[in-house]
């Protein structure tokens, strides 16, 4: 299912964003708190892929602030609720706004619903000024000892195959693709997965993109407490800031810098 057939129905729901707009709100995330110091420093800001707008708001405070996403339905809910910010319906891959239009470009928790990412982040660095900063957020799905909801392959090769990946010099993401499984009727987290999002690809993609990054994490301080004996040594190792486990937390975050 691409995300024009979820954006008819999954994300057509607005319990989707009253869910949405929960996690928006989770202050304590590491990422909302660079996001936040970064946006004190911004004038123009750009959420790709905004939804009902909350996270937007949040780093507002009086800025000129933009936000796009596909879903007709998240922004009539954004312009309802936050009227004094700028909300377009349109596709990642093909943003509206003019070259060098923003100082600070984010995306969160969207990257694990794109179908062509590259072409996206593309776009995220055209509209972003010289010296402005690109913040990506996701679920690290595509970590070697994880996987979405939809994964069906093998997990053992996959974390085998992920591992030796890890020392190949990437030239593009190659994330791997998954069938959703939410539909219009049954919506569980993260079940609208169309592509596994992997932090060490992505810290490759970024430098070959001419994207210098700041700052970049796994975010392993966010692993569920339920986390397996195999899981709770990867945990081990990567803060221990070994790599490639240190690649391998639930959450990629990063922040590039568009030096040229």
């Amino acid at each position: 299912m691409s995300k024009n057939n979820l954006a008819k129905s999954v994300w057509s729901k607005k319990i989707y964003y009253d869910i949405a707009a929960k996690g928006s709100l989770d202050v304590n995330h590491p990422a909302m708190k660079i996001l936040a110091k970064l946006a004190k420093g911004a004038n123009q800001i750009l959420d790709m892929g905004c939804g009902e707008g909350t996270r937007l708001n949040f780093v507002a405070r009086g800025k000129e602030c933009y936000g796009i996403d596909i879903s007709s339905k998240a922004i009539g809910l954004a312009k309802k609720k936050y009227s004094k910010l700028h909300f377009t319906v349109g596709d990642l891959e093909t943003l509206p706004y003019k070259n060098e239009s923003f100082d600070l470009v984010y995306s969160a928790f969207v990257f694990e619903h794109l179908d062509n990412p590259e072409k996206v982040i593309k776009e995220g660095i055209r509209v972003l000024r010289k010296g402005g900063k690109f913040l990506v957020v996701a679920p690290n799905f595509g970590a070697p000892n994880r996987a979405s909801p939809p994964f069906k392959g093998n997990r053992i090769k996959k974390l085998v195959k992920g591992f030796l990946f890890d020392f190949l010099p990437d030239r593009d993401l190659s994330w791997n693709r998954v069938s959703p499984i939410a539909t219009k009727s049954k919506y569980d987290i993260d079940g609208d997965t169309t592509i596994e999002p992997y932090l060490g690809s992505l810290i490759k993609f970024f430098k070959t993109e001419g994207l210098k990054t700041e700052y970049y994490s796994s975010c392993w301080e966010q692993e569920l407490p339920s986390a397996g004996l195999l899981q709770r040594m990867f945990r081990f190792f990567g803060q221990m800031g070994i790599y490639p486990f240190n690649l391998w937390g639930p959450h990629l975050l990063i922040v590039g810098h568009k030096i040229n």
